[in-house]
Parts: structure tokens; sequence; C-alpha cells
């Protein structure tokens, strides 16, 4: 072979590299989404095997609002921990106490990878730093309740979900906002809400409203909306188990209503 046929080839080889990368890279991206898919499909049956068991799916988060007592902010991802080969954490919990009080503090900063998109460039801990409290560190997560099933103090039977469990949402993707680059740090932790014996420190979002002021993927620093990594939209589990992944363009309307478990409204799920 000649030095120019040698050149040749390797343009020839460089160019098809070229060409295959995006394909290699969109592959990469579609079993990323479809991984993350399967994992909210795991966290919505372990949702159905807590209602088989107690009548009703488990509270988003055992928190009330400052004038009221203080709760432990434990939420619905702690009381799945059985449910999702979690058991040894799951009983080293003092379920008595805050989530960041005692020995549960080192524990809510525990990785449960389940609880990860693999999507998400954000470390799998949090450094979260409170005004008048020592600074501490909160294991990340991708997935957070919608409020129709689950929020604050909540207790909702599978009967009371009335616009049809296939088309009310129960889970959802946002996400982590490590704080690196100076702004405060969100996530949506498996353990719920950081709960001192005091006070709550809200770094952890563990359920959010599905609202039309905030679509899907409407912000990256938006704590307070569903979103992703993927591209053009997020995963979902809804409240009958399944997994969908919908459209970050979906109707804003379409995606409130989606949101709610009573009321009343009618929409074709896209």
């Amino acid at each position: 072979m000649t030095l120019i046929e040698l050149l040749v080839a390797i343009a020839i080889v460089g160019i098809l590299g070229a060409l295959l990368l995006p394909a290699v890279q969109h592959a990469r991206a579609s079993a990323r989404q479809l991984i993350c898919k399967n994992q909210l499909r795991q966290l919505g049956l372990a949702l159905h095997e807590y209602h088989g068991t107690h009548s009703c799916f488990p509270a988003g988060s055992y928190v009330m609002g400052p004038s009221f007592p203080m709760q432990t902010g434990w939420g619905w991802g702690a009381m799945l921990l059985p449910a999702v080969e979690q058991r040894a954490l799951y009983d080293a919990i003092d379920f008595r106490q805050g989530t960041a009080v005692g020995g549960n503090l080192a524990l809510i900063a525990t990785p449960v990878s389940l609880w990860r998109c693999p999507s998400d460039v954000a470390p799998d801990r949090i450094n979260a730093v409170p005004l008048n409290r020592p600074a501490f560190n909160l294991a990340s997560g991708n997935f957070c309740g919608s409020e129709g099933i689950l929020s604050a103090m909540s207790c909702v039977r599978l009967a009371a979900v009335t616009d049809g469990a296939s088309q009310t949402l129960m889970l959802g993707e946002r996400l982590v906002q490590s704080g690196e680059d100076g702004s405060l740090a969100f996530t949506s932790a498996w353990c719920g809400q950081a709960a001192f014996v005091d006070g709550y420190e809200y770094r952890s979002v563990p359920h959010l409203e599905a609202s039309r002021s905030t679509p899907i993927n409407v912000s990256v620093t938006n704590p307070f909306c569903f979103g992703s990594r993927h591209t053009g939209g997020a995963n979902f589990a809804m409240a009958d188990g399944s997994a969908r992944f919908f459209s970050e363009s979906m109707d804003s309307r379409v995606f409130e209503s989606l949101g709610t478990a009573n009321g009343g409204e009618v929409v074709q799920v896209p």
C-alpha cells in the first residue's frame, strides 16, 4: 500500500467514524431513557405493593407547615425501601425521629441507584448548606411524587383516583441541582424532606404539583418543575403502575389535568 492509499484509507475511516458517532450517541441516550423508564416502573409497582398492604399509597412526605407540630420528614421513597431490595437501609432508620436527627442524618446521605436517572450528570450526593445549621450531605434523586397522589401528609386510596389510574400522574422526573455553580442545591432524595428537631431544610423536593405554569423541562434551575436530561421530554409513572414518556411540547392544560386524581377533567393522554 502506498502512502497515498494509506492516507485515503485513514480519511475514509475518519469519515465513517464521524457518521457513526451521532448514531452511537443516540443509541446510548435511548438506552439511558429506557433504563430510567424501567426504574420509574419499578417504583410504581412498589407503590402498588405498599397500597396492597396498607390499603392506601404512602404519604408523599410527613411534613407540615411551620405553624404546625414538627413531623419526621420521611417521604414515600423511604416507605418503599423494603420492596426495592433496600431492607438493610430501611431497618437502620429510626422512623421515630426526623430524617436529619441522630444517626438518620448519616443515612440520608446514602445513595440508592434506583432513584438516579442514568442521564443525570450531577454527583450522587448534594451538599446542603443551611443558614443556621452545619452543612450536611443528602443523597441525590431524580424521581419526585406528583401531588395528586403523593403530597404532604396524604393517604390516597386507589378508589379515590376517579380520573382513572392510567390517566393520573404518580411519579415524575426532575433534575438534580448540585449547587456547584454557586446556586442553591436541590434534589429529590429517597428519604423525603430533611427534618431537624425544630425545623425543616427544604433542599429535597419529594413531591411537586403538575402545573401549567411549570410545564415539563421549562427550566433547568427551577426546583419546582418536572424535567430531565432526556431530549424532548421526561419519564413519568402513572397511578396504575405503568410508565410513560411525555413530550415537553404537551399541552400545559393536559399536563395539569393529568396531575389531578379526581379533578373530573376529560383528557386524551398523548
